[in-house]
Order: C-alpha cells, then structure tokens, then sequence
C-alpha cells in the first residue's frame, strides 16, 4: 500500500459525543478521592476501558482534561438532588481536576530494566518516569540513579513525578495506562506471582502495583487497552481489591458524526476549511456523508477517522471530485481504501479460528437482530470452558454498544461495522449460513433498527424461508402443508436459483410524503409499484418498521409452467404470554393487504395471485377452536369470522400452533416466550446467549 494512506494526519479530529465518558470518569475520580480522605485502608476506584482498536480510548484519555473544562460543572454536578455542601464539595474537586496534570504512559514500551530486569513493578515505575522526563523535554534519568532514589517506595515515585513535573504536592497527578493489553504477550519476561497450580494473572500483577501508588495523595489513575476487560474487572475486586469501572466508549451516532464533520477542519486545504465544507456541497449534504460513514463504520470513532482520511485525500489529489452516495460508495469499497481504514485489525479477522469461527454465527446474530445482552453473560466452548461474551465480542475484533433503558438498566449489542464484512467473509468461504447473515447484516439500510420485540421472530422466519427455497424446496415440511392447503402454491416454482440474501424496503404506512426530498416510505396507494418495480423474484423482503401498513415479510414466486405469479405475504405475530391471536387482527390483517393488492393489483393482472400467510406463535382459544387445531385456507368468496370476504385470486393461510411450532423449532419458541413473556418493552429484552445458539444450530440443519 503506498505509505500515504498510512497520514493520520490529512485533519485535526475533534472529539465529540463523549459527556457520559466525562461524567461517569470523573464521578469515579471523584469517589475515589473521597474514599481515599475517609479511609485509608478504602478500595480504590479506576476508570477502565477495555475496548478494541478504534474505539476512541487513546484521544479520550489525552483530551480527558480538555473534554472536563469544557463541560465545566456538568462534568460532575448532575440534574440529581445533592445538598449545597457536597456541591461546593464537587466544585472544589472540579477546580482541582482543572488544575491536573496528565501523564501519559505507553505500555508498549514496557520492558525489562535494569537493575531488576525481571521485577513488573521497577519497569513500571521506569517507564512512569522516562514518560514524565519525555513530557516536559528533559533527558531521561539513568536506569541505576531511579532506582536508588525511589527504591521501589510509592512515595518516593510519587514524590520524584511532582519534581520532574514541577508540580505542587496538593495538585492532581493523573496518570492514563494505554495499550493494557500487551500484558498478555509479557508471561516470561517478568517474575509473575503464580497461583497454587502454577498459574500466573499479569493483570493481576499490574493492578496490585497500582493498588500501591493510590494510597499517595491526590494521584489518580485510568487504564485503557485491548483486553479481557470482564476477566480483569472480576479478578481485581476478589483478588487486588481494585474496583474497575468500566468506560463505555459506544460508538457514535448520526448528530455526533455531523458535529464531528462540522467542527474538524483540515490545514492541508487553504484556509484550513471545516471538513464539511471541504467534502461537501449543495447537491450532498452534511447529514447525507454522515448517514454515509455511519452506515459504512458504524460509527466506530477509530474507522470513522480513518474514512475521513481518506475522503480527504482523494479530495486533496482530485480537486475537482465532487462526492455524492454512488461515489462514495465507489470510493470506501475499493480495497486500497478498505485495507486502509481496518489495517489494524487485519491480522486477527484474516485467521479466525475454528472456535471463532463457530461462534462467528452467533455474534452475527447478535448484531442483526440487536439482541442485547447483559454484562456477565456466558458463552459456553465446552462442557468445561466458557467466557464472557463482553470479552469474546473484543477478542472477535467486533465493538460493544451500551444500552441504558428507561430502567436505568445497562445491556449492550453487538456492532460488526460494514467496513468489517468483506473480511470476515474471506474467512468463512465455505459456510453458507454465516454468508448469508453477513450479506443480510451488510444489506440492512442506516435507518433500519429492530425496535419491536417480534422482529427477532420475523427475522429467523424470513431466513428459515430463504434456506427452505435455495436447499430444501422439495423435503420441506412447511412447503408441503402450504402445498396441501392452497393449489395456487403448488403450482409454483419453490426453487431460488442462486444465493441472494435478506432485502430491506421502505415501509408502507397510511400516508406518503409529496415533498421534494426523497420519499423514505410507501403509501397504501402505491400497491402496483411495489409489486411490479420492488419486488423482484427470488428475493425475500422485510420491511424498515415494524408498524409498517403491510405483512412482516414479503416475497414473490413465478409458476413453474403457467404465466401465474404469486406475491406471499407472512404476518408473523409473536405472543409469548397466554393471548394468542384474535380473529379480529387476523382480519385486520388480511384487509390491510389482500384488499388493496386486489385493487390496485390484481384486477389489472390477472395472472397474478396473493396470499397472506399469518404465522402465529399462540391463537386465541376461539381461533384454534373454529379452525380445529389445524391450520387453514381461505379462498377466494371465503367469508373470514363472518366479516371479510376473499378477494378474487387471494388466499388467506392461518398455520395452527404446532405447523409453526415444528417449522421454527419447539426450544426456540420456548426460549423466546421465557424471555418475552415479562416484558412487553422490546428496549428491556434479554433473550438470552443459549436461545441464540439454539437459533444457529436450528438453522444450520438446514443448510
């Protein structure tokens, strides 16, 4: 690659989005300090960020200081009810914290020193020093004179960092430990404490020393670096008696990028223009490149950066490119770019491993429906491994969202950038199931967000169909009761020629905008469109909004010998307590779709047949009973619970309990109505780790 795709340099990033970082670090600085003047035997507090590449750790722990006078008292005096004495408490923190001194330490450039090459603790304490000398411009003290003005006390650090800053003793030293992480390549070159069984915990090791340098006053600390954050997290309470808190660093979204874009400018341009000005223009918007780099690095700072860099350089070398969605397309998709913006990552997503690539499926999952998980979630690799999923989601080289309801309660999702996509794909060749949610994932629009608790439930559906129609078309059990119960369905080819994936097209709802900027939705007027220029054969399609004026899931299917063409629509209706599905929105349902494709329709093609499938998880008693536990096909002229008739060339299936039971997997409707059954608020759901593995393994004995 030529070396000047490797500039970080091409503009001056501002970061943003990062109040509930500051807030939550300096809350913890601050109940350190407090527990530090109380107590002296006290637990200390550290503000910890084990995040992957790219994640911002680096410029958030380099512009914490900066981000904290900026936010001014916000940074620590909260909307919460607090008396007039712990404000002026908080204050006097702030005024000091404004006043602080960051020290910067690299891990990476720790090594064994002399005079105790194999001590973790003297090589920390050097390297804190050396950075200390190289921040204020003076020679780096000698290895053997540190070592006999310290002599591995606290104090006499502490004390030697406050000269070599020229620091007074009551003013804050706070020093931010980068690249945590190549602790797990150190084992050999350091004399570790060993376990009774022979077994060593680096972190362990470096905590403890930390643990001894918090009970100087007024040093603080945070630490920042790829690693096994839970693990760490859980070993330093019960073990070093440190209590990490954990900094979300979630990526940024759409309004964040557009501050970004707005606010960073660019000297390698004339007049040192904001980058929106330099990348943007009348006909593309600020809003429009936001939405365009949120879709492609999923608001990952690191890659985001990374794509601006380049964005700026091919503006730089081309001055007369005028970017708008088809060229930056054209641009980001290239592999020069690519290999460029996730070369850091490049190694590991090149040479995942067997187990990685088992649980690829999973994670995958994960992200394409937004399922959340909780912070100690396991994942089990066998009967006597498992890890937690927060680690395993680093270790994959993915990203972590932090989810906060209205509950205050804390769960995260799983976010696999598209710039990622591509190579993971390389990986996984030969595995069907896993290409076909990669493609599904990268398909899937920026507005595209499954907020309904169902959409799970209508997403595995969609899927089990198109594996259904590409492996198993003549052995599959739902294609033959939907054969025995409509002869239209018989008559068609249930055959996809060749792989596609999961489409998502705008919604239907009851209106449609008539404005001059592109229409994001369907009206209900718009039928014939949909059907002759949407959809296309061979292809299944879920809609952007759950509330949408149409079936969850929509497809088409030409005959197999005649000209008739069939448009299916599925209604899939999750009831995970004991109220199954009314007759009355089993008509809703039917005249919401059947009557105006009819109209708009069907009566101007008359080859052309409709059905609508529901799929539901519980009928009501009166449903089930009517129908006798068996599931059921109205025709046309069929009268439907005595008020809806059957439009011409229309059918209407209702599949009983035990069709959609056997078509989607008994445990995996089991687990989904455990753990939807509580909640009826789909930002609360945790379906759990076991369900989605339930999941990938019902759907890999389809492939």
């Amino acid at each position: 690659m030529s070396s000047v795709f490797q500039r970080q340099d091409m503009y001056d990033s501002v970061v943003v989005d990062r109040e509930q970082d500051v807030v939550l670090t300096t809350g913890q600085l601050y109940v350190f300090q407090v527990r530090r003047e109380l107590d002296r035997s006290f637990k200390p507090v550290i503000p910890f960020a084990p995040h992957l590449f790219g994640s911002g750790k680096t410029r958030f722990v380099k512009s914490y200081l900066e981000l904290v006078k900026s936010m001014g008292e916000r940074a620590l005096i909260g909307p919460e009810n607090i008396s007039d004495c712990e404000k002026d408490r908080r204050r006097s923190f702030l005024d000091k914290l404004h006043e602080a001194v960051l020290l910067y330490v690299d891990l990476t450039e720790l090594k064994p020193t002399d005079p105790k090459e194999k001590s973790l603790k003297w090589s920390v304490y050097y390297l804190i020093i050396k950075t200390a000398c190289l921040q204020v411009g003076i020679p780096r003290m000698r290895k053997t004179e540190a070592y006999e003005i310290v002599e591995m006390e606290a104090l006499n650090l502490v004390t030697l960092l406050r000269d070599i800053l020229n620091m007074r003793t009551d003013q804050f030293l706070l020093v931010a430990f980068d690249e945590v992480g190549v602790l797990d390549e150190s084992d050999g070159e350091f004399d570790f404490e060993r376990t009774q069984d022979g077994k060593v915990f680096p972190y362990n090791d470096f905590v403890g020393i930390i643990r001894g340098l918090c009970k100087e006053d007024n040093v603080f600390f945070i630490v920042v670096g790829k690693s096994e954050g839970l693990n760490i997290h859980n070993y330093a309470i019960s073990v070093s008696r440190v209590e990490l808190t954990f900094i979300p660093l979630s990526p940024l979204e759409k309004h964040s990028i557009i501050e970004h874009l707005e606010k960073s400018s660019s000297s390698m341009f004339t007049g040192s223009p904001k980058v929106s000005q330099i990348l943007c223009h009348q006909h593309f918007s600020t809003n429009e490149l936001a939405e365009l780099l949120l879709e492609l690095t999923g608001g990952v700072p690191g890659l985001l950066v990374k794509a601006i860099n380049y964005l700026l350089h091919c503006k730089l070398s081309q001055d007369h490119l005028l970017l708008s969605k088809e060229s930056f397309w054209m641009i980001m998709n290239d592999s020069i770019a690519t290999n460029y913006c996730v070369d850091p990552l490049l190694p590991r997503l090149s040479s995942l491993s067997k187990t990685r690539q088992r649980l690829l499926k999973m994670l995958t999952l994960l992200a394409l429906y937004r399922i959340r998980f909780e912070l100690d979630e396991l994942v089990h690799l066998s009967s006597t491994c498992a890890v937690f999923l927060f680690d395993l989601v680093t270790d994959m080289c993915f990203y972590r969202r932090l989810i906060v309801d209205e509950n205050h309660q804390e769960r995260y999702e799983v976010l696999i950038p598209k710039l990622l996509i591509r190579y993971i794909e390389q990986s996984v060749k030969n595995d069907r199931l896993e290409w076909l949610l990669l493609q599904t994932l990268k398909s899937q629009p920026v507005e595209f967000f499954y907020e309904s608790k169902c959409r799970v439930f209508e997403g595995l559906v969609a899927t089990m169909f198109y594996l259904h129609f590409c492996y198993h078309p003549t052995d599959s059990l739902m294609f033959s009761i939907l054969g025995q119960l409509s002869p239209v369905w018989n008559e068609m080819n249930v055959k996809f020629s060749s792989e596609s994936t999961a489409y998502y097209m705008k919604s239907i709802h009851y209106t449609r905008s008539t404005s001059e900027v592109e229409r994001t939705t369907f009206g209900i007027n718009d039928w014939k469109e949909i059907v002759e220029e949407m959809l296309e054969f061979e292809k299944i399609y879920i809609p952007f909004e759950p509330t949408s004026r149409s079936p969850d899931i929509l497809f088409k299917l030409h005959g197999r010998t005649s000209g008739q063409n069939l448009i299916v629509g599925i209604a899939c209706k999750g009831r995970w307590s004991f109220n199954g599905i009314r007759w009355n929105e089993i008509v809703d349902e039917a005249r919401k779709f059947l009557q105006p494709v009819h109209d708009q329709v069907v009566t101007v093609h008359p080859t052309l047949h409709c059905m609508l499938i529901i799929m539901s998880t519980k009928l009501s008693t009166s449903v089930a009973t009517d129908l006798n536990h068996s599931s059921h096909c109205y025709s046309c002229g069929d009268r439907v619970a005595g008020v809806f008739t059957i439009p011409l060339n229309c059918e209407l299936i209702i599949l009983s309990e035990s069709d959609v039971e056997n078509f989607i997997g008994k445990d995996i409707l089991s687990s989904l109505r455990s753990a939807f059954k509580s909640t009826d608020n789909p930002h609360s759901r945790s379906i759990g780790i076991s369900t989605v593995q339930e999941m990938v393994l019902s759907l890999s004995k389809n492939i």
